[in-house]
C-alpha cells in the first residue's frame, strides 16, 4: 500500500519535473523561432509594422500551445480548456471584426505598396504627404499642415491618386485667347521660356498646342515635364511667365459676353 502511494507521488513529481522542462524548453524554443523568423523577415525587407504584427500574433499563439502542453503533462484534461479558448477566440473575432478588416487592409497596403511613406497622394479631396502607414489607419499631412487620418478600409475600397509614383510629372496649363492673336508668336515666346527654365525637362519634350475651338476664343495648353520635386516650382514659374508674355505681346483675352433679353407684357406693347 505504501509502495503504491510512493509510486503515485513519484509519478506526480516526475510529471511536474517534465512539465517544468517542457515549459522552460518550450519558452526558449519560442524565443528562438521568433528571433529566426524576425531575421528572415528583415532580410526580405518586410515592413516593420507587418513584422511586429506577425511576431506578436505568433508569440501569443505559440506560448498558448506551450502552456496547454504543460497542463496536459500535469494530467489536467485539456479538452474543455481548448473548447473554452476556441469559443473565446470566436467571440473576440466577432467583436473585433471591423478592426480585423482594417488590419487586413493595412497588411494589403504594406505588401502591395500602392504608396509608401513620403509619397504625395490625393483621396476624398485631401492632398498631402504620407506620414505613417499603420495597420488600421494611414496618416497624411496636407500642405496647409493639417493631419488627416484615413481608415485603411477606405483606401482599399476607394480610388486615390499617387502623385509620387513616377519620377516625373507633366505640368499642364490651359488658357483661352481671342482668335485675332498671333498664335505662332505666342507659341514661340512660351517655348523660349520653357527651354530656358532649369526645371523643364528636354525629354519628354515640351509643347504648346491648340486643344479647343470656341465661338469667341481658342483654348491652348502648355505641356512641360519636370521631376516630381520641382513640379510645383515649374508650374508657378510658367503661370507667372504667361502673364508677362500676355502683357508683352498684348494678347487679347476674350471678354465674357452676356445676352440680355427684355420681354414685355401683352398689355404694355401698345
Amino acid at each position: 500500500m505504501i509502495n503504491k502511494y510512493i509510486e503515485k507521488y513519484v509519478d506526480f513529481g516526475m510529471n511536474i519535473i517534465e512539465a517544468l522542462l517542457i515549459f522552460v524548453i518550450g519558452w526558449y524554443v519560442v524565443k528562438i523561432v521568433l528571433h529566426i523568423l524576425s531575421k528572415m523577415m528583415r532580410r526580405s525587407q518586410v515592413d516593420g509594422i507587418i513584422e511586429n504584427f506577425v511576431i506578436s500574433i505568433l508569440n501569443i499563439g505559440l506560448k498558448i500551445i506551450v502552456v496547454i502542453t504543460v497542463i496536459a503533462q500535469l494530467g489536467v484534461p485539456t479538452t474543455s480548456l481548448v473548447a473554452v479558448l476556441t469559443t473565446a477566440g470566436a467571440a473576440i473575432a466577432l467583436g473585433i471584426q471591423d478592426s480585423m478588416k482594417g488590419i487586413a487592409s493595412g497588411i494589403t497596403i504594406l505588401f502591395s505598396k500602392p504608396f509608401v511613406k513620403g509619397d504625395i497622394i490625393e483621396i476624398d479631396n485631401y492632398v498631402g504627404t504620407v506620414q505613417e502607414i499603420q495597420l488600421l489607419y494611414t496618416i497624411i499631412m496636407t500642405f496647409d499642415n493639417k493631419m488627416v487620418v484615413i481608415p485603411n478600409n477606405d483606401l482599399i475600397s476607394s480610388s486615390f491618386v499617387n502623385y509620387s509614383h513616377e519620377k516625373i510629372r507633366r505640368v499642364t496649363i490651359s488658357f483661352d485667347i481671342h482668335h485675332d492673336n498671333d498664335i505662332d508668336a505666342l507659341k514661340q515666346a512660351i517655348m523660349k521660356v520653357i527651354e530656358k527654365h532649369p526645371y523643364a525637362l528636354k525629354d519628354p519634350s515640351p509643347d504648346v498646342k491648340i486643344t479647343g475651338y470656341k465661338e469667341q476664343s481658342l483654348t491652348m495648353q502648355i505641356w512641360a515635364w519636370a521631376e516630381n520635386e520641382h513640379f510645383y516650382d515649374l508650374n508657378d514659374d510658367l503661370l507667372a511667365a504667361i502673364q508677362n508674355i500676355f502683357k508683352e505681346l498684348h494678347v487679347a483675352i476674350p471678354a465674357q459676353q452676356i445676352d440680355v433679353h427684355i420681354k414685355q407684357k401683352e398689355d404694355e406693347k401698345s
